[in-house]
C-alpha cells in the first residue's frame, strides 16, 4: 500500500538484547494497518526517486531518400559516402547494405536528417540499420617495395622483370579499363609507361611492360633514339607496386576484419558489401577474342557496334550488347553489359562508373546512353534418358549433366539467345551411349508450375514504362538436374 509520511521521529529502542536509534514514522489513514504486513515481513520503502521516461519507440521503416537519425550527428557533410546495413523489412532475417552518398545534411528539431542522393532499394527494420560514414574505396593487392637493380647507359632497351607477380591492375576509365600500379623510379626520379616506343622521343623517362604467360613482368626502357635509356648506377632502379589480381580477392560481405597497417586513430575495418568488378588474367583464348576489338574502335566510339566492341574490351567486362531503344519521344543507345563469369555490373561500383566515363570520352557525349546490368532467366529440366546395353548408365547420365551444363552456362550464351526444346535434345543425342530421352520438364524457373515448353525466350533491352529494361541471359538451373534412366 502507499501512505503519506505525516511526522518523522528518532527515537531510542531496545529490544532482543539490541538497541539502537530507529526512525519512526506515522502515516496518514483512517484505519489501523491490517493484519498482513508481519513485522518481520515488513519493508517501508521511503525513499523516492526520479524515472526517467522512456522514449516513445519509432516503428517505422527506413525507406526512401531521407533517414531520420536517433539523434544530432555532427560532422556529416554533403557529398559524403555512406553503407547503409539492416534487416529487410519484406524479407525478415535477411541482411543487406548498399553505399549511397548524401546529397544533403538538415538538423531538425535536434535531430539529423540525412537525404540521399537516390532512394533505398530496399525497406529495412529502424532497430537493425546500421549506418557507416567512415568509408573508403579499396582494391585488391598488396604493396611491394623492391630494387630492381643498376642501369647501364651502354645498354639498349634495358630489361628487368619484378619478383613478385602477379601486377596489380586496377579499374581506370581508359580504353582499356584498366590502370597498372607499378611505379618506377630511377635515382629517386619518377619514369612513366607508356603502351609503346614508337613515335617517342630520345630523352624521355619512358618504359613498357610485357606480362608473358606465368605472369610475371618484364619492365623495358628506351634505346637512347625512342625513349631514353638508364643512367648508368649501382642499385638506382627501384619499384614500388602491388601485387595479387583476379577473382581470388572477391571475399564475401563481412569478411574483412583486420588491416595489415593500422593507421593512427583506426580501430577497426569492415566491408558491409562484397567487392565487385574483379577479374582474372586474360587467358589466350581471351586474348585472341579481345585482341581485335582495340583494333576495330581504334579509340573511338560512334555505332553499335563500336559501344559493344568497346565494352568487351573493357577490363571486367565479359559480354555487352548494345541497341537502340525508343523512351518517349527519344532514342537512346542502351547496352547490357555482364561482368566476368556473369558477375552484375551494378551502378555504385567503380567499374560501371569508369565504363560510362570512358564511353562517354571516347563516343558522342550528345547521344544518350544507358548502361544496365544485364537480368539472369533460368530453366529448369527434367528428362529421362535410356542408356545402350554397354554403357554404365550412371556414366552416361553424368556426361549428360556435363554437356548440358557447358552448352547452356554463362559463357556459352548470348543476350536474347532463346533455348528451345530440340536444341537441348540435341545436345543430351550427341553424348555417347544415349539412345532415347524422354523430356518431362523444361520450363522456366520462374514459374510455378513444371511443364514441358517448346521454346523459352530471352528478351533484349527494352522500354518498360518509365523504366528501361536491360536484355536477358538464359541458362541453366543450378539445382541438381532431374535425370533418371528409363525402366
Amino acid at each position: 500500500q502507499t501512505f503519506k509520511v505525516k511526522e518523522h521521529a528518532e527515537i531510542a529502542r531496545s529490544d532482543y538484547a539490541i538497541s539502537g536509534k530507529v526512525s519512526r514514522l506515522r502515516v496518514e489513514t483512517s484505519s489501523a494497518f491490517s493484519n498482513d504486513f508481519k513485522i518481520r515481513n515488513t519493508s517501508a520503502l521511503a525513499t523516492s526517486e526520479q524515472l526517467a521516461l522512456a522514449d516513445v519507440p519509432v516503428e517505422d521503416v527506413v525507406t526512401g531518400d531521407a533517414i531520420t537519425l536517433s539523434r544530432t550527428y555532427l560532422g556529416l557533410k554533403t557529398g559524403q559516402r555512406i553503407i547503409l546495413t539492416g534487416e529487410r523489412d519484406d524479407l525478415r532475417s535477411e541482411t543487406a547494405s548498399e553505399t549511397r552518398t548524401l546529397r544533403e545534411v538538415l538538423i531538425e528539431a535536434g535531430f539529423t536528417v540525412l537525404i540521399l542522393d537516390k532512394p533505398l532499394t530496399y525497406s529495412y527494420v529502424r532497430r537493425t540499420v546500421q549506418i557507416n560514414a567512415n568509408v573508403a574505396p579499396a582494391t585488391h593487392g598488396e604493396t611491394v617495395r623492391e630494387v630492381l637493380g643498376g642501369g647501364d647507359a651502354a645498354r639498349v632497351f634495358q630489361s628487368f622483370t619484378l619478383r613478385q607477380p602477379p601486377l596489380t591492375y586496377t579499374s581506370a576509365a581508359n580504353a582499356s579499363g584498366s590502370a597498372s600500379t607499378l611505379e618506377v623510379r630511377v635515382n629517386d626520379l619518377l619514369w612513366h609507361e607508356v603502351s609503346t616506343f614508337f613515335g617517342r622521343g630520345s630523352d624521355e623517362r619512358i618504359y613498357v611492360t610485357r606480362t608473358d604467360d606465368d605472369g610475371k613482368t618484364t619492365v623495358t626502357f628506351g634505346d637512347g633514339k625512342t625513349g631514353a635509356r638508364l643512367p648508368t648506377g649501382q642499385e638506382n632502379v627501384a619499384a614500388k607496386y602491388r601485387k595479387g589480381t583476379g577473382r581470388g580477392g572477391l571475399v564475401k560481405a563481412q569478411q574483412l576484419s583486420q588491416l595489415m597497417t593500422r593507421p593512427l586513430g583506426v580501430k577497426g575495418v569492415t566491408n558491409p558489401l562484397a567487392p565487385a568488378g574483379a577479374a582474372d588474367a586474360e587467358d589466350l583464348s581471351g586474348a585472341r577474342r579481345n585482341a581485335p576489338l582495340t583494333v576495330l574502335t581504334l579509340g573511338r566510339v560512334v555505332s553499335l557496334q563500336d559501344y559493344e566492341d568497346f565494352a568487351r574490351s573493357f577490363s571486367g567486362i565479359e559480354k555487352a550488347r548494345a541497341v537502340w531503344v525508343w523512351s518517349g519521344e527519344r532514342r537512346q543507345v542502351v547496352l547490357t553489359v555482364a561482368g566476368a563469369e556473369g558477375v552484375e555490373v551494378s551502378p555504385d561500383s567503380a567499374l560501371y562508373k569508369n565504363l560510362l566515363d570512358a564511353l562517354r570520352q571516347f563516343g558522342d557525349a550528345r547521344v544518350p546512353l544507358t548502361i544496365a546490368s544485364y537480368e539472369p532467366r533460368f530453366f529448369r529440366l527434367a528428362a529421362a534418358v535410356q542408356t545402350g546395353a554397354d554403357f554404365l548408365p550412371e556414366k552416361v547420365l553424368a556426361e549428360v549433366e556435363t554437356k548440358l551444363r557447358e552448352s547452356f552456362s554463362f559463357g556459352a550464351r548470348e543476350f536474347g539467345q532463346p533455348a528451345s526444346l530440340s536444341e537441348v535434345v540435341g545436345v543430351m543425342h550427341a553424348v555417347a551411349g544415349v539412345e532415347a530421352i524422354d523430356v518431362n520438364e523444361f520450363y522456366g524457373a520462374e514459374e510455378s508450375t513444371p511443364s514441358v515448353k517448346p521454346r523459352l525466350e530471352a528478351k533484349q533491352a527494352r522500354p518498360g514504362g518509365t523504366q528501361i529494361f536491360p536484355a536477358q541471359i538464359l541458362t541453366l538451373d543450378s539445382r541438381p538436374l532431374a535425370l533418371e534412366v528409363m525402366p
